[in-house]
C-alpha cells in the first residue's frame, strides 16, 4: 500500500502571547513521526508524509495514496480533530481511525459523558461551569449532589491540557477560582467532575465489529500505584514522574472489568480501528471512564510499546495490525 501520513509536529506551530503554556502538548515530535513511519514501512508499505491539515489541503484532490494514517490533532476549536477525517471523507479517501463525528464527540468531554451515561457506561458525576459560575452559596442540588473533592478541566482539550495540581479542589473558593482560570486560559467552559480517589489505568482497544481490549496499563505517579489524590498532568510526564506497569498486577476480576468497560466506551462513541480509554478505579474496585481518546499517543515513550510487548507482539507489529484493521474495514485488501 501507498500510505499517506497526516500529523501535527510541535515545530510546525509557534506558541503565541496569551496562549497557555501547554497549548502544543497534543502535537507530536519528529521522533514519534519517524517511529510510526518506520513501523508502517516495516510491513512493506510506502509512506508519503503529508503533515498537518493545511498541507493536506494543498495536496488535494489527488494525493496519490491508497489510505491515510491520520494522527492530526488540529488547533483552535472543538472540531479541530475532525478536520482531516471530514476532508478525507469529502474526497472519498480511505483513512485509519475514527471519523469526524466520533473525534468531535470525544474531544468534547461533556458530550462524550452524555453518551456514556446514555449507554450505562460508568463515568464520574459532573456539571459544566462558565466564567459567571459562583458557588458562594454552596453546592446546589442541581449540581448532581456532588461533594468535594472535585476536579476542574477544560471541556474540550486532550493530553491533560489545563490540568495541574490546582485542578483538584476541596472547597467553594478553590472551585470558583479554578473554573474561572480554565475559562480565562482556554476560552471555553470548564468540566467539573467528582474526583475519584484510587488508582489510574488506561486500556487500548483495537478492531471493529467485535473490538478487543488489550492488556490494561497501571499508571503510577511519583512511584505510587495507589495514587489516591495524585493526578496525571502533562507536567509530570515531562518530568518523568509518571510510570507505567503493563501487564498490570491486578486481580483477574478487575482486569475483566477494565476490559469490558473499555470496549463498552469504545463502542458507545463508534470508535474505529483503535483508541485508548482512561480510567480511575475507586476504593471499591469500580472503574470509572474518564475519557476515550480515538487519537492516542503512539510515542514509544507512552504505553503503546508496553501493551504490544504484554500482548506478545512488538511496537511495529501493533502499528501494522491497526493499519491492517483499517485496510480491511475500507475494503482495500
Amino acid at each position: 500500500m501507498k500510505v499517506g501520513f497526516t500529523y501535527d509536529l510541535k515545530t510546525d506551530y509557534k506558541s503565541q502571547d496569551g496562549f497557555p503554556q501547554d497549548a502544543l502538548a497534543e502535537f507530536d515530535v519528529e521522533e514519534t513521526v519517524a517511529e510510526v513511519e518506520a513501523a508502517i514501512k516495516s510491513g512493506g508499505h510506502e509512506v508519503v508524509r503529508i503533515g498537518h491539515v493545511r498541507n493536506l489541503l494543498g495536496c488535494l484532490p489527488r494525493i496519490g495514496v491508497d489510505i491515510v494514517f491520520n494522527l492530526c490533532e488540529g488547533m483552535g476549536n472543538r472540531n479541530r480533530e475532525s478536520e482531516v477525517p471530514v476532508i478525507l471523507d469529502i474526497y472519498r479517501i480511505p483513512y485509519v481511525g475514527s471519523d469526524g463525528l466520533t473525534l468531535g464527540l470525544t474531544l468534547d468531554k461533556v458530550m462524550a459523558k452524555k453518551a456514556f451515561i446514555a449507554d450505562n457506561v460508568l463515568t464520574p458525576k459532573y456539571f459544566v461551569a462558565d466564567g459567571s459560575f459562583s458557588a458562594s452559596g454552596g453546592i446546589k442540588e442541581d449540581l448532581c449532589g456532588m461533594a468535594f473533592p472535585m476536579i476542574v478541566k477544560p471541556r474540550s482539550e486532550g493530553s491533560s491540557k489545563g490540568i495541574s495540581e490546582e485542578s483538584v479542589v476541596r472547597d467553594n473558593e478553590a472551585l470558583v477560582s479554578q473554573v474561572r482560570e480554565v475559562v480565562r486560559q482556554y476560552g471555553q467552559p470548564a468540566l467539573v467532575e467528582e474526583f475519584i480517589t484510587g488508582q489510574e489505568f488506561t486500556v487500548l482497544v483495537i478492531g471493529n465489529g467485535q473490538p478487543e481490549a488489550l492488556a490494561p496499563v497501571h499508571i503510577g505517579i511519583l512511584g505510587k500505584l495507589e495514587v489516591d489524590d495524585l493526578i496525571y498532568t502533562s507536567r509530570r510526564v515531562s518530568n518523568t514522574e509518571i510510570g507505567y506497569v503493563c501487564p498490570a498486577k491486578i486481580s483477574d476480576a478487575l482486569d475483566k472489568k477494565l476490559r469490558q468497560a473499555a470496549v463498552a466506551a469504545y463502542k458507545c462513541v463508534d470508535c474505529r480501528d483503535f483508541g485508548r480509554v482512561d480510567f480511575r478505579v475507586d476504593k471499591q474496585g469500580r472503574p470509572y471512564v474518564l475519557e476515550i481518546n480515538p487519537l492516542p499517543s503512539l510515542s514509544t515513550e507512552d504505553v503503546f510499546p508496553l501493551v504490544a510487548k504484554a500482548e506478545g507482539s512488538t511496537y511495529n507489529k501493533l502499528i501494522l495490525k491497526v493499519l491492517d484493521i483499517a485496510i480491511k474495514r475500507c475494503g482495500l485488501n
